[in-house]
C-alpha cells in the first residue's frame, strides 16, 4: 500500500467486489480497542464460576483496564487484533469507511459467504499484520503466525495512517 493510499484511505475492492476495504483512520482503531476491552471484560464476565469468584475477577480486570492493556501496539491488542474473534469488527470498521450503511452482521456475514482466507489476509493487511509463514520446526508444531508490519524492529504495534 502506498503511502497516499494510506493518507486518503483509499479503498480496494479486489477482495470483495463491490465492496471496497480501506486501511482504518483514527475512530477505527479506537473503535477496535474499545472492542478488544469489551471481548476481554465478557470473556470473564461469562465464565463460569461462583458469583463471588467471578465478581473480584471482573473488579480485577476493570482495574487492568486502567492500564490501557489494549492500546494500539500493544502486546494484548496485536494478540486480539490477529485473533478469529477480532476479524468480524476489523471487517466491518475496514468496509463502513466508504459504504456506511453496512451493519456489523452484514460484515460478519461475508465471512460465511466469502473466501476466508483471501479476506483474513485482506484485513490484517490494512491493520498493518501480515500473515508470515514459517517454515515448521521438526516437532511439527508451529506453522505460521501473524506478526506486526513495523519499520521498527523493536516496536509490536502495526504501521497505520492514524498515527
Amino acid at each position: 500500500m502506498s503511502a497516499l493510499t494510506d493518507l486518503t484511505a483509499a479503498g480496494d475492492s479486489s477482495t470483495l467486489p463491490g465492496l471496497l476495504l480501506s486501511p482504518p483512520r483514527l475512530l477505527e482503531w479506537a473503535e477496535a480497542e474499545q472492542e478488544a476491552q469489551r471481548q476481554y471484560l465478557s470473556s470473564i464476565a461469562a465464565t463460569d464460576l461462583p458469583t463471588a469468584a467471578r465478581d473480584a475477577m471482573y473488579a480485577r480486570a476493570i482495574d487492568n483496564l486502567r492500564d490501557a492493556p489494549f492500546s494500539f501496539g500493544s502486546p494484548q491488542f496485536d494478540a486480539w487484533a490477529t485473533s478469529a474473534s477480532a476479524l468480524p469488527m476489523l471487517l466491518w470498521l475496514s468496509l463502513r469507511i466508504k459504504q456506511p450503511q453496512i451493519t456489523r452482521s452484514a460484515a460478519a456475514e461475508l465471512l460465511i459467504h466469502h473466501d476466508n482466507a483471501q479476506i483474513i489476509a485482506a484485513v490484517l493487511n490494512h491493520w498493518g499484520y501480515r500473515a508470515e509463514k514459517k517454515t515448521p520446526p521438526r516437532d511439527g508444531t508451529e506453522v505460521g503466525a501473524v506478526v506486526a508490519d513495523s519499520p521498527a524492529s523493536e516496536s509490536t504495534g502495526p504501521r497505520s495512517s492514524a498515527g
